[in-house]
């Protein structure tokens, strides 16, 4: 133990990098990742918890400020990539000012402050950064050489010094890389679907439309710090407790947490923005984009498009997705339904008034 102890004492010391230590649990020495920081914090003053809680709030004002200097400098390369033209945007929000979006997004980071102050707790030292990860790795090295036997046979070589020094590499990438990936991919599957039918139960239900899901929309088109404007009590279900349920039940430490509530936040505002520029990086990787959310803010896509904010499996499955060319069919229709209407009216109201022939 004592060996341990000054081995990470000295990587504490030397590096925030890769370095290799010998452990007394394992004759094969630990690599750690670059992302790897093993001290306490990530920040000295300020706790791994207290970021966590900290960074959404910062993430959310962060880009939204980028964003919206984007839309006020009327660049030419960026109005290009405009969803909304400028009066479209004007004439269609003026039914809530700036100044009551930027407060109602305020108490409801309030909210999420608090909750996070009482929800996250800073890691154990055996759960931590700090914890014996030699340990933790050649326990997974137990498994993967057992599962390898188990599918492919080899126990003689598996028992030999080159298996164990092949099962601990596989340990090593399924430690640092395998596991924190799935970890994050399942926070990721339970936000939205959280997201998704507590959204769909707000529109479907007139009342939890008309009394709190109603304030969102009157966004029709979406700008960055509008992100969460929402009623309180829905920002503090779908937002805020949403995003620490699928924290919790992905198993993830405080410190994943800060990545993930940070990323999460970071794709919300994204998917308000306003614009689809082709170089962002979440409008490439994900196809539940700005351009994929504007549409439910839309007449006609009020019931589609639910999902948020990172996939589109949902939609799919239940039968609520809409394609951009779909819904500028859909409203082309609607538009030659509404002309053949009035020339229908205007007939009829021609035949029974003559008078009213020109």
């Amino acid at each position: 133990m004592a060996n341990a102890n000054a081995c990470v004492s000295a990587f504490v010391s030397t590096s925030l990098a890769s370095p290799y230590c010998l452990s007394n649990t394992s004759s094969h020495p630990v690599s750690y990742p670059l992302y790897h920081i093993p001290r306490p914090s990530l920040l000295s003053l300020l706790s791994d918890r207290h970021l966590s809680i900290a960074a959404p709030f910062l993430v959310y004002w962060t880009l939204s400020i980028i964003f919206h200097l984007i839309d006020i400098s009327h660049i030419p390369y960026f109005e290009r990539h405009r969803i909304h033209d400028l009066e479209e945007t004007r004439t269609k929000n003026r039914r809530v000012g700036v100044g009551e979006v930027v407060l109602t997004v305020l108490f409801q980071q309030v909210l999420q402050t608090a909750l996070g102050l009482v929800w996250l707790v800073d890691d154990e030292v055996e759960s931590g950064p700090m914890r014996d990860h030699a340990a933790d790795i050649a326990r997974w090295s137990l498994v993967v050489r057992k599962g390898v036997r188990r599918i492919v046979g080899g126990q003689e070589w598996m028992s030999s010094v080159g298996g164990e020094v092949v099962g601990e590499g596989v340990a090593e990438w399924v430690y640092w890389w395998g596991v924190p990936a799935c970890q994050l991919f399942l926070a990721l599957v339970v936000l939205d679907a959280w997201q998704y039918f507590w959204h769909r139960v707000v529109h479907e239900s007139n009342y939890l439309y008309r009394k709190i899901h109603s304030w969102h929309h009157l966004l029709f088109a979406p700008y960055a710090f509008g992100a969460l404007y929402n009623h309180p009590l829905e920002g503090f279900l779908l937002d805020t407790f949403g995003a620490a349920l699928a924290h919790s039940i992905a198993g993830m430490t405080t410190r994943q947490g800060i990545v993930f509530f940070a990323l999460s936040t970071a794709k919300t505002v994204d998917d308000h923005c306003g614009f689809m520029l082709p170089w962002d990086p979440f409008q490439i990787l994900f196809g539940n984009s700005a351009d994929y959310h504007d549409i439910h803010h839309q007449l006609g896509g009020f019931k589609k498009n639910y999902e948020q904010p990172w996939f589109r499996y949902l939609d799919y499955f239940c039968g609520t997705q809409i394609s951009r060319e779909e819904f500028e069919q859909f409203k082309a229709e609607r538009k030659k339904r509404a002309l053949v209407r009035a020339e229908k009216e205007k007939a009829e109201a021609e035949e029974s008034d003559p008078n009213l022939v020109a």
